[in-house]
């Protein structure tokens, strides 16, 4: 038995690894690759379905449909001040010819803002073959973001968010800590509990 993520991305492939094996999930976890995925949804949840389900198919053709749970995720950092952008577009936001992390900055010092109320929200679609169930879980955290990237760790807009209740951001944190808090930490946990029951109840 093990896990199926669907994803391209290195830097959260490791992260949903660190965070499993925080919250007690033993199965070994592998990639599948989401790159032929057009990720054209409206919300967090269509696009993690979409991704989910495509893996699933994939799972399925390649005979392993017994051997695997099938995990997919999308994930966006909203300026709750602005109409929640760039939201499910985080990956793909564009601003002033620029992208993802440069565009929002470039977004920020054009609107004179020098801190943000803002949110991280990660969404997973999960499948499990043998009894065809689909489970979706959500995770959240709020705080804000400043208009020059701080820290070297983490990836995508971690330089730019600052959790409620810190005073760095998840990019200055060290890997334990953001994967304690996280709103992807949150999502896992869920889906962790979700994993550990389909496997007692397995036939």
């Amino acid at each position: 038995m093990r896990l199926e993520l669907v994803t391209g991305n290195r830097h959260k492939y490791d992260e949903f690894a660190d965070i499993l094996a925080r919250v007690g999930c033993t199965l070994p976890l592998q990639a599948l690759d989401a790159a032929s995925v057009d990720e054209t949804g409206h919300t967090y949840y269509q696009n993690a379905y979409k991704k989910a389900r495509a893996g699933l198919q994939s799972v399925l053709w390649s005979g392993g449909s017994k051997d695997a749970i099938v995990v997919a995720d999308d994930s966006g950092l909203e300026l709750l001040e602005f109409g929640g952008i760039p939201g499910v577009r985080s990956a793909r936001f564009e601003y002033a010819d620029l992208h993802e992390r440069a565009a929002l900055t470039a977004f920020l010092r054009d609107h004179c803002v020098s801190s943000a109320s803002a949110r991280f929200v990660c969404r997973i679609v999960a499948f499990v073959p043998w009894s065809q169930a689909c489970f979706s879980c959500e995770g959240t955290i709020f705080g804000h973001v400043v208009p020059a990237p701080r820290g070297v760790a983490g990836f995508g807009y971690d330089p730019l968010f600052i959790p409620a209740g810190y005073s760095i951001t998840f990019a200055e944190m060290d890997v334990a800590q953001k994967n304690r808090i996280s709103h992807r930490a949150q999502a896992v946990a869920q889906l962790c509990s979700y994993v550990q029951e389909s496997l007692r109840l397995r036939p």
